[in-house]
């Protein structure tokens, strides 16, 4: 819902000028989108949905660590059990995951 939000924001902030052109030289509205909405909005788009993916991860660690399930709860249970070997792994899947998004 968000990140829906975010999307729609951006897309509205969107200088109209260029697809208006595209519109007024016969293109059809998916087009003028496509061609001079998106390209405009792209790396907004594309920083928010960076920005979620890396805040979904923290939250499924943290929420999981508490009891919610997820990525935390396998690191609590390997932590618990003493596996510090599949815990570290665990560690490095996540750090990888949110260093993807840099």
């Amino acid at each position: 819902g968000v990140l829906g939000r975010l999307y729609a924001e951006a897309l509205q902030n969107t200088p109209a000028a260029p697809a208006r052109a595209l519109r007024l030289a016969g293109s059809s509205r998916l087009l003028a989108f496509c061609y001079g909405t998106l390209p405009a909005a792209a790396p907004q788009l594309l920083a928010y949905t960076l920005y979620r993916w890396e805040m979904n991860i923290r939250m499924a660690a943290i929420l999981g660590f508490v009891g919610a399930g997820g990525l935390g709860q396998l690191l609590y249970v390997e932590l618990s059990l003493f596996h510090y070997a599949q815990a570290s792994t665990v560690i490095i899947a996540m750090l990888l995951l949110s260093m993807a998004v840099d």
